[in-house]
């Protein structure tokens, strides 16, 4: 998860620049997952379920891709797929698991 929020990060650092894209970044990004972790939370399916994000200044647009699926432990909740401004980023499964 940290590898995703790293991922965000750099793309939201991008458009905002160092200073304020860390400032913006450390408030929106934790907020943004937080929310999709209950968008997935009350799935009822394993079906792909998205939601998506914006902020206010309509700089970022965030579309998060999830699912929802049954582990030995219970439900695991796992992030498939995010896509920044259209530009959609490569994630691996250390970055997944919420």
């Amino acid at each position: 998860m940290d590898e995703l929020r790293r991922l965000l990060l750099h793309e939201v650092v991008s458009l905002y620049g160092p200073l304020q894209g860390q400032s913006i970044g450390a408030i929106i990004i934790p907020a943004f997952i937080g929310d999709f972790k209950k968008v997935l939370d009350g799935a009822d399916t394993t079906d792909e379920v998205f939601e998506e994000y914006m902020t206010e200044d309509k700089k970022v647009h965030l579309i998060l891709e999830g699912r929802k699926s049954l582990g030995a432990k219970g439900p695991r909740l796992e992030i498939t797929g995010a896509v920044v401004n259209d530009k959609r980023l490569r994630l691996t499964e250390e970055h997944c698991y919420v």
